[in-house]
């Protein structure tokens, strides 16, 4: 006798809480200083520049940002399978630098730095129980800029 487990397959945020969708647009969720105004991703409890813990709220950030640096990564790891791009992208309008993985360009060709990027979600794997994880991917838009 075999048993046949029917079980649906969720998608799941690989980091709970780094981003949400509205209006179905990808933003990042982190945090800004409501004395100073920086802004922080991953969220911070404690403000770096006027070091207060007073004021420090949950912020929904820029979905659209330009390259800082990144670089392609050809060796194999756990979560991954080479090749793949990695890099820095600063946000905007809050001009913070988030780490990402990047997507949408050919990995031959070399981008530069300022390449206007944009925020989607992606499957990043499946997890061993076969749920689809997801996460914020900055996707190269110089080929969608013209």
């Amino acid at each position: 006798m075999t048993t046949s487990f029917n079980k649906e397959k969720k998608v799941v945020e690989a980091v709970p809480g780094a981003f949400e969708i509205e209006n179905g647009h990808p933003y990042l969720v982190g945090t800004k200083c409501s004395k100073c105004g920086a802004a922080y991703f991953p969220p911070r409890y404690i403000c770096t520049y006027c070091l207060t813990d007073e004021g420090i709220e949950k912020a929904r950030l820029g979905n659209k940002g330009k390259l800082y640096s990144y670089t392609v990564i050809n060796v194999a790891s756990k979560e991954f399978n080479p090749p793949y791009a990695f890099g820095f992208v600063i946000i905007e309008p809050e001009n913070i630098r988030i780490p990402a993985l990047l997507t949408g360009f050919n990995l031959s060709e070399e981008l530069k730095s300022g390449t206007k990027m944009e925020m989607v979600i992606e499957k990043l794997r499946d997890d061993e129980e076969g749920n689809e994880l997801a996460t914020y991917i900055i996707l190269g838009r110089a080929k969608l800029c013209g």
